[in-house]
C-alpha cells in the first residue's frame, strides 16, 4: 500500500470573536429582566404609586366625615366607591404587593439562592399585577367597582381584581418554592431566617385565602354579568363589597402582618449585636400566628347581630388566641435585647413602632369580639362594636403597622435594593412621624366606634354627632401626618438612590446570608458563601474571626 503524505493546508486565519453584546440598560433592562432584584423593585415602586392613590382616596373620605349632616366635599355617587377603593387598593394594590416586592428581592438572598424559583413566572406575575392594577383603577374611574353605578365598570373591576389575585398567587408560589427548594446546603428549615420563614408562612396562608377570594369574585362576576339587578347568587352588585371585605376584616386582616413579625425578628438581633434567642420557638410562634389568621371560617357575617350566633364561638376564640403568639415573640425579643447591646438604628425604630401598633390592633380586635358592650349610644341595649368604626380602626392599626414594618425593611435592605443607605437621623424622625400619624388616624376611630359611628360612611349617624365629627377631624389630621411622613420617606429614598456615597457590602453587620454579597448584588447573587452551622452564619463567621485574631 502506498502512503501519500500531502503537505498540510495552511491553517485558516483565526476568526475574530464576535463583538460582545452590551448588556441592556434603562427600560430595556427592566422589561426583559428575570433578575429577582429587578422584579422585586418593580413590585415595590408600583405598590408605592398605588399607596399614593389609595391615600388620596382615604383623605377624601376622612374629610367628608368631618360633617355628618350631608355630602359636601365628595359627590354622593362617589363616596361609596371611594371608600371601597381606599380599602381594596390599600390591601391588594399596596400592602400585599409591597410585601411580595421585598420578599422577591430579599428571600432568595437570605436562603443563599442564585435566583428566585420560576423566574419567568415571577416576572409574568409582576407584569400581570401592573396591567391589572391599572385596569382596576380605571374601573373605579368610570364609576365601576363596589357601590359603582356603571355596570360595565363593575364588570371591568371584577375581571381586573381577579387578575390581581392571580398575579399574587403566582408570586407567592415563587417565594414559597424558593424557601422550600433553593436553600443552600447547610441551611435546614429550622435555620431559615425569620423574614424568609415568615414569608413562607404568609405564602401558605395567602395560597389558601386568595383562591377562595378569587372564586367568590368569579361568582360576583356571574352575578353582575348575567344575573341582572338581583343576581343569580343573591344580591348582584349590591353585595359586591361585603363579598370582598372579609379578606381585610378580622381575623383575616392579621395575615397581612405575618411578614412584619419576620422583619422585626430579623432586624432586632442585628441591632442587639447578638443572635436571636430561641430561634426555633420564634419560628413556631410565627407559624401559629399565621395559622390563626386563616380566618375566613371565623369571620362574622355582614348581616345584623353578628354576635347572636358567634358569642363564645370561633371568632371569639381566634380573636383572643392570636394575641398569644405575639406576646410570646415579645418575650423572646425582650430576652434578645437584654442579652445583647442594643443600639436604636432607624430600621429597628420602624420595627418597634410597627410592633406597638400591631399589639394595640390585636388587643382592640380581641375587645371587639366580646359580647356587645354597653356603649355611649343612646337607646336600649348595647350596640355591637363589630360593624362600627371600631372595626375600621382595628384594620387600620394592623395595616399601618404592617406598612411601617415593611417600609423599615426597605430602609434596612436599601443597600441590597438600590446599593445605598438612607440618612440615619432623618429616617429616625420619619419613623416617629409615621407612629404619631398612625395613632392620630386609628385611635379616634376606636372612640367613634364606641359612640356608634358605622364603619361605612354611607350609613347615618344619629347620636353624638358633634363629638364624632371632632373625632373624625382628628382622624383627618392623622392622615395628613401620615402623608407627610410617607412623602418625607419617599424623598429620602430618591435622594439615597441618587447619592454617590456607597454603604459597603454589610453596613449593619448583619447576621444572614444577604450580607455575604456585594451591595447591590450581582446577577447570580453570590461568589462564595460562608460555612452554615446556624440560623446566623455571618454572625458565626464574624465571631470565629474575632476569636482567631484574639
Amino acid at each position: 500500500m502506498t502512503v501519500t503524505e500531502d503537505a498540510p493546508a495552511a491553517a485558516p486565519a483565526a476568526l475574530e470573536p464576535p463583538a460582545a453584546t452590551p448588556a441592556p440598560t434603562g427600560l430595556a433592562a427592566i422589561l426583559g429582566s428575570g433578575d429577582h432584584k429587578v422584579v422585586g423593585r418593580l413590585w415595590i415602586v408600583a405598590s408605592l404609586f398605588h399607596l399614593l392613590l389609595a391615600g388620596l382616596a382615604a383623605l377624601a373620605v376622612a374629610a367628608e366625615k368631618i360633617d355628618l349632616s350631608g355630602v359636601d366635599l365628595v359627590d354622593a355617587d362617589w363616596l361609596g366607591p371611594l371608600y371601597a377603593y381606599r380599602s381594596i387598593a390599600a390591601a391588594f394594590l399596596f400592602l400585599l404587593p409591597l410585601t411580595i416586592g421585598v420578599a422577591t428581592a430579599i428571600v432568595p438572598l437570605q436562603v443563599g439562592a442564585s435566583t428566585i424559583a420560576f423566574p419567568r413566572a415571577a416576572t409574568a406575575a409582576v407584569w400581570t399585577y401592573l396591567l391589572s392594577g391599572g385596569l382596576l383603577v380605571g374601573a373605579f374611574a368610570i364609576e365601576g367597582g363596589p357601590f359603582g353605578t356603571d355596570v360595565d365598570g363593575v364588570r371591568l373591576f371584577v375581571a381586573a381584581f381577579a387578575l390581581v389575585l392571580i398575579a399574587q398567587v403566582v408570586a407567592w408560589v415563587c417565594i414559597a418554592t424558593t424557601v422550600l427548594s433553593l436553600r443552600v446546603p447547610g441551611l435546614s428549615m429550622v435555620r431559615v431566617p425569620l423574614f424568609a420563614w415568615s414569608n413562607l408562612v404568609a405564602a401558605t396562608v395567602w395560597l389558601i385565602t386568595l383562591p377562595v377570594l378569587a372564586g367568590i369574585t368569579a361568582l360576583a362576576y356571574l352575578d353582575v354579568r348575567y344575573g341582572g339587578g338581583q343576581g343569580i347568587f343573591g344580591g348582584g352588585q349590591a353585595t359586591l363589597y361585603p363579598r370582598i371585605a372579609w379578606a381585610f376584616g378580622t381575623p383575616a386582616v392579621y395575615a397581612f402582618a405575618i411578614p412584619a413579625l419576620g422583619v422585626v425578628g430579623t432586624v432586632l438581633p442585628v441591632f442587639a449585636q447578638t443572635r436571636h434567642q430561641q430561634h426555633r420557638i420564634a419560628q413556631g410562634l410565627i407559624g401559629a400566628f399565621g395559622a390563626l389568621s386563616v380566618g375566613a371560617w371565623a369571620v362574622p357575617g355582614y348581616g345584623s347581630e353578628p354576635y347572636h350566633w358567634l358569642y363564645e364561638g370561633p371568632w371569639v376564640v381566634v380573636s383572643f388566641a392570636i394575641v398569644l403568639p405575639v406576646l410570646g415573640l415579645l418575650g423572646l425579643w425582650g430576652l434578645t435585647a437584654m442579652k445583647g447591646k442594643l443600639s436604636l438604628g432607624s430600621p429597628l425604630l420602624f420595627g418597634v413602632a410597627a410592633l406597638l401598633m400591631l399589639v394595640v390592633g390585636l388587643l382592640a380586635g380581641a375587645v371587639q369580639a366580646i359580647e356587645p358592650l354597653e356603649t355611649m349610644v343612646d337607646g336600649d341595649g348595647a350596640t355591637p362594636l363589630y360593624g362600627t368604626s371600631w372595626s375600621a380602626s382595628v384594620a387600620a392599626y394592623i395595616g399601618l403597622a404592617t406598612a411601617i414594618a415593611l417600609l423599615g425593611a426597605v430602609v434596612f435592605w436599601a443597600p441590597k435594593l438600590v446599593g445605598r443607605l438612607f440618612p440615619e437621623s432623618a429616617t429616625r424622625a420619619i419613623a416617629l412621624v409615621l407612629l404619631a400619624g398612625t395613632v392620630l388616624w386609628a385611635f379616634p376611630e376606636l372612640i367613634a366606634g364606641l359612640m356608634g359611628q358605622p364603619a361605612l360612611p354611607l350609613a347615618e349617624v344619629v347620636d353624638n354627632v358633634s363629638t364624632i365629627e371632632g373625632l373624625n377631624l382628628a382622624t383627618l389630621l392623622g392622615g395628613v401626618v401620615l402623608a407627610l411622613g410617607l412623602a418625607g420617606l419617599l424623598a429620602l429614598f430618591v435622594a439615597a438612590a441618587r447619592s454617590d456615597e456607597l454603604p459597603g457590602d454589610d453596613p449593619w453587620s448583619g447576621h444572614t446570608l444577604e450580607w455575604a454579597t456585594s451591595s447591590p448584588p450581582p446577577v447570580g447573587n453570590f461568589a462564595s458563601l460562608p460555612e452554615i452551622t446556624s440560623e446566623a452564619p455571618l454572625y458565626d463567621a464574624r465571631h470565629r474571626s474575632e476569636k482567631g485574631s484574639a
